[in-house]
C-alpha cells in the first residue's frame, strides 16, 4: 500500500517561508525598538488635571525680527489665554541689541497695561567659539550653507540662537532664585512667527518632561516652541549650547550622511539626557515664520499653512483647521508697534 505522508519537498518549502517570515518580523521589531530609542516621544497622554491661577513664565529671545507684524497673534494666541485662566504671566526677554531690537521694549510696554510683569535684557551678538562651531559645520546639513552669507556658517547662527536660549532661561532661573518660586509653566516662544491657534489650557506638568508640537519634526523633534515646567528638563533642553560647547558634546554628534539637523540634535540630546519629550498637548497648536521683508506668502512654511502635499504620514501635515486665507488677513490687520 503506497505511503500518504509528506512530502519533504513540500517541508522544505514550508520550512523555508516560516523562517523567512520569522526573520521579517524580527527585523521589523527591531526597526520598531531602534526608533523608540531614537525619538524620546512618548504615547499620547490627555490633561488630567487643568491648571488655573498658576505663574507662568514667557520666554522669549534673539532678534525681535518680525514682532512688529506677529505681536497680535502672540497677544492673541498665548497671553489672552493665559490671562483668561487667570495665570500670572511673567514675559522674560534677552535679545539682540539692533535695529529691530526697538520692537521689544514697544511690546513689553503694551502688554505690561494689561498686568503682564517683564524682566528685559538686551545685549549684543554673541560670539560663537569657533572651535565648536567649526565641529557642528562638519556634521551640519550642507544644504543650510545656502542659508548664509558668504563666509558664514549656519553652524555658527544655531549656536548663537541656543546661546540666546541658555541666556534668556538663566534670567528666569535667577528672577525664581530672588523672589523664592518656581514656574508653574515656562513658554518658549519666539517672535518672528504668526500664531494662529490658541495655547491649550495648562495642566500640571512632570518636570521631567517637555511638551512641543507634533508636526514638523524632520527626524528629530519640532524645536520652535515648548511647554515645561521650571526644573531638569527643560534646563536641560536650554542647555544645549553648554552641553555642546563647553562640556564637548559636540564631538559627540552621531554621524549622518546627509548632516545633522537641529531638530535632531534636540532629539539626541533629551535622549543623552534621560528626559522625555511629549507631544500630546501641543497638537493642534500651529504657527507660521514670517521672513523680514517678506510677506507670509512667501514665508517657508507658506506650502505647509496651505495643506499642499499634505498626508497624516509625512511631515507636511498640518493639524490646524484655520483656513489659509483667515490667517493671512489676520495679519494684514495687525497694527504696527509704536516706535516712540
Amino acid at each position: 500500500m503506497q505511503s500518504t505522508g509528506s512530502c519533504p519537498t513540500t517541508k522544505r518549502k514550508f520550512g523555508y517561508r516560516a523562517r523567512t517570515k520569522a526573520k521579517t518580523v524580527c527585523i521589523f521589531l527591531v526597526l520598531v525598538g531602534a526608533l523608540l530609542q531614537l525619538y524620546p516621544i512618548r504615547s499620547p497622554n490627555s490633561c488630567q488635571i487643568s491648571r488655573q491661577g498658576a505663574n507662568v513664565a514667557v520666554l522669549m529671545y534673539g532678534q525681535a525680527r518680525t514682532l512688529n507684524r506677529t505681536h497680535c497673534s502672540i497677544t492673541e494666541h498665548i497671553l489672552t489665554p493665559l490671562l483668561l485662566a487667570s495665570h500670572k504671566v511673567h514675559v522674560f526677554v534677552h535679545g539682540e541689541l539692533d535695529g529691530d531690537s526697538w520692537q521689544y521694549h514697544a511690546y513689553l510696554d503694551q502688554v505690561s497695561k494689561r498686568g503682564i510683569r517683564y524682566q528685559i535684557d538686551m545685549q549684543g551678538p554673541p560670539r560663537a567659539a569657533p572651535q565648536c562651531s567649526m565641529a557642528l559645520d562638519e556634521k551640519y546639513e550642507t544644504r543650510m550653507r545656502r542659508l548664509v552669507k558668504e563666509g558664514d556658517t549656519y553652524a555658527a547662527e544655531l549656536l548663537m540662537r541656543l546661546k540666546y536660549r541658555e541666556s534668556v532661561n538663566s534670567l528666569r532661573k535667577k528672577f525664581e532664585k530672588t523672589e523664592g518660586i518656581a514656574f508653574d509653566a515656562i513658554i518658549l516662544a519666539r517672535s518672528d512667527v504668526v500664531y494662529t491657534s490658541s495655547l491649550p489650557p495648562l495642566c500640571v506638568l512632570d518636570d521631567n518632561i517637555v511638551q512641543v508640537p507634533p508636526w514638523q519634526p524632520y527626524g528629530g523633534i519640532n524645536d520652535r516652541f515648548l511647554v515645561a515646567r521650571s526644573g531638569p528638563a527643560l534646563d536641560h533642553y536650554l542647555g544645549l549650547h553648554t552641553g555642546l560647547c563647553d562640556n564637548g558634546f559636540v564631538t559627540r554628534l552621531p554621524w549622518r550622511w546627509k548632516g545633522m539637523n537641529a531638530e535632531r540634535i534636540y532629539a539626541w540630546w533629551m535622549r543623552r539626557g534621560g528626559f522625555q519629550v511629549e507631544t500630546w498637548l501641543l497638537k493642534k497648536f500651529v504657527f507660521y515664520r514670517l521672513r523680514r521683508s517678506a510677506t507670509l506668502a512667501e514665508s517657508p512654511d507658506s506650502d505647509f499653512g496651505q495643506h499642499k502635499g499634505a498626508t497624516i504620514f509625512n511631515s507636511k501635515y498640518n493639524p490646524s483647521s484655520v483656513p489659509w486665507p483667515s490667517v493671512l488677513k489676520n495679519l494684514s490687520l495687525c497694527p504696527p508697534l509704536a516706535n516712540n
